[in-house]
């Protein structure tokens, strides 16, 4: 996909469903961070990497046998982190679908995270358990550290037993991570020193969701109580590279807050919010609804709270979305395990690259003109046209064309489009591409004939034979 032919100016929601994906047990989604594999997590512990150009399952990877909660991507789509109800992370290696790390916990696993930078850390937090930040070793025998991080006095409630934080998001670049708590709070830690540097509580109602806004410096929460909240996050930056979601540097003035800006709630229906993310550009509020049988995707503006598009599929509960990093593009999951993928339609508009084709409602005859295969034409303005002459002009003009399009062509410098990139100061990705696994069927392989000892013995006597009488063998 070349990101700079797409229409900058193409508006950031779908407008209906153009394909479907059967998998029967799928549970959760997630596009990869170019957009070009989606992951699903199924109910029978495995997880499938689907192609997006061709519609097919690239990897096939077995977690276990107890059913997946969610899964998260790396940065470079290499590795991806898969987490079950059990309390046991995996961390694979799409290259050749290996398992690089493996951590257990005692309980099930509300959220985990992937960082945004370094793809041996992920952040992990359990239902009964303090969360914790895992670092993978590049060693394989030497097993992943795993550091409980303390949000609050109690990190586990000693009556229900449940753990404070509830889900988590890192920031922009890796440098904050953000905690939903039980008590509704938002805690932001830093990671290297792991403590916590601003909080704010947003509600008495529990976060079920948190997201970061990947072109700003914003985060949205969606809580028990049906509303969703934006707010804005101003926290410090390490050695001066600007804040820590990507904007200005913070001035000394200010202190580091995280403040909620805007309010989002269904008023008349009051239902309940699956997740909440942001748009691609980041100005767009993308939630989808947990109610009856209804597959409904809401579309909000960030800024006024208003509701700018509502997407109705079919009548199955929605179960997850996710929201294609780049384009307009949105993916569904039902109960039933049916993939959805929204889109929209293309209006292809030919007057804009001929201003004089004029488009046709219904056939029409064509009259063939009494002068169209004359050797010379008059045109409309008197003057005569030779067609030999004009024919001879074209092919030269082509020709000419060709000795110009001969020149040695760089495909090897590649820019950076600032368009559709999420960061002004990052690092490039280490350019992963998943291959194609082939599966072959052995009973179409011709079958493999070895010849015996004693028909090799017979044809070494047979070839010296041969040189002493001077003698030439023909090969059949």
């Amino acid at each position: 996909m070349n990101r700079k032919l797409l229409d900058p100016f193409e508006p950031e929601y779908p407008e209906a469903i153009e394909a479907c994906l059967d998998d029967e047990y799928a549970v959760k989604c997630a596009y990869s961070h170019s957009g070009s594999l989606l992951a699903t997590a199924r109910s029978d512990g495995q997880c499938f990497v689907w192609d997006m150009d061709t519609l097919n399952v690239m990897r096939r990877l077995q977690h276990g046998e107890v059913a997946l909660t969610g899964l998260s991507w790396s940065r470079s789509g290499r590795f991806i982190l898969t987490y079950d109800e059990a309390g046991v992370c995996i961390l694979w290696d799409l290259e050749d679908s290996s398992v690089k790390a493996r951590v257990e916990f005692e309980s099930s696993i509300s959220c985990a995270r992937m960082h945004p930078r370094d793809s041996t850390q992920f952040i992990v937090c359990p239902l009964r358990e303090a969360p914790c930040l895992v670092a993978v070793s590049a060693d394989p025998k030497e097993p992943p550290s795993v550091s409980p991080i303390c949000i609050s006095a109690d990190s586990v409630d000693q009556k229900t037993k449940a753990a404070a934080s509830t889900c988590c998001c890192f920031g922009k670049k890796g440098i904050y991570v953000f905690f939903g708590t039980s008590k509704g709070q938002v805690h932001a830690v830093h990671v290297s020193t792991q403590k916590i540097v601003c909080s704010v509580k947003l509600s008495s109602s529990t976060v079920n969701t948190i997201s970061r806004n990947p072109r700003g410096t914003d985060i949205v929460t969606n809580s028990s109580d049906r509303i969703l909240r934006v707010c804005q996050v101003v926290l410090p930056a390490e050695e001066g590279s600007g804040s820590a979601l990507g904007g200005n540097t913070m001035p000394a003035k200010l202190e580091p807050s995280i403040s909620a800006t805007t309010k989002i709630q269904d008023i008349v229906n009051r239902v309940h919010w699956i997740q909440a993310v942001f748009s691609s550009s980041g100005d767009y509020i993308v939630s989808g609804i947990e109610h009856k049988a209804e597959h409904n995707i809401y579309v909000w503006d960030k800024f006024s709270g208003s509701l700018v598009k509502m997407l109705t599929g079919p009548n199955e509960l929605l179960e997850d979305f996710a929201v294609h990093p780049l384009r307009p593009i949105y993916a569904s999951i039902s109960t039933f395990g049916i993939i959805y993928l929204w889109t929209r339609v293309p209006q292809q508009n030919w007057n804009a690259f001929a201003p004089g084709f004029r488009e046709l409602e219904e056939n029409v005859d064509f009259v063939e003109p009494e002068d169209q295969f004359d050797r010379r034409i008059t045109m409309q303005n008197g003057s005569i046209v030779d067609c030999a002459e004009d024919r001879i002009l074209r092919e030269k003009r082509a020709a000419n064309a060709a000795v110009e399009g001969d020149m040695d062509i760089d495909v090897d410098i590649t820019d950076d489009d600032p368009l559709f990139s999420d960061s002004d100061s990052e690092t490039s990705d280490d350019g992963f591409l998943l291959s194609v696994a082939v599966d072959c069927d052995e009973n179409l392989l011709p079958p493999t004939v070895t010849p015996s000892s004693a028909a090799v013995v017979a044809a070494s006597e047979m070839e010296a034979s041969a040189v002493e009488q001077g003698t030439t063998i023909i090969e059949s």
